[in-house]
């Protein structure tokens, strides 16, 4: 897990480094090359296309898939604007999923998780037993003011350690 968390770190610093917010990570957009590298696909897409129509009413357009957004990813100015911090909070919910095998807000649904995250400011659990470091570092990923996330420079110093 720590090296293809350093790879997937390294990627989405790479497209971080061009100006390209992910908005969609969760792990079935990490995919593993043929030289057993992990890799970061379908990156941006939300952006491109604007914001994806939401099911319910009052929140006509969202930017990503609801299990893995950041309180601003709902809606504009609700929680801050969307920057390169809001890509920390799906990479922590991808990595979270990806230790259980439980997608976080499982059985929810996207109304639920809107309440949950942005009306009741709840955050995804993260499992007992990480290093140290990986621990602190995934749960400051749920920082509901998006300038408190770490940078994922610092997620990568953790995933090192």
């Amino acid at each position: 897990m720590d090296r293809y968390g350093q790879q997937l770190v390294s990627g989405i610093m790479e497209l971080h480094s061009r100006g390209i917010l992910a908005l969609n990570l969760k792990p079935c957009n990490f995919l593993v090359d043929n030289q057993n590298m992990a890799v970061v696909g379908e990156f941006g897409i939300p952006m491109l296309l604007g914001g994806i129509h939401s099911p319910f009413s009052e929140h006509p357009y969202w930017l990503g898939s609801p299990n893995y957004m950041a309180p601003e990813q709902w809606g504009a100015n609700l929680r801050g604007p969307i920057s390169f911090e809001t890509d920390c909070w799906a990479f922590a919910c991808s990595i979270i999923e990806m230790i259980t095998g439980e997608m976080p807000w499982n059985h929810f649904s996207p109304q639920d998780i809107f309440d949950a995250v942005v009306i009741r400011h709840q955050k995804p659990l993260v499992p007992s037993g990480l290093p140290p470091a990986v621990d602190r570092v995934l749960k400051a990923c749920f920082e509901y003011d998006y300038r408190s996330r770490p940078t994922f420079g610092e997620i990568l110093h953790a995933f090192t350690k």
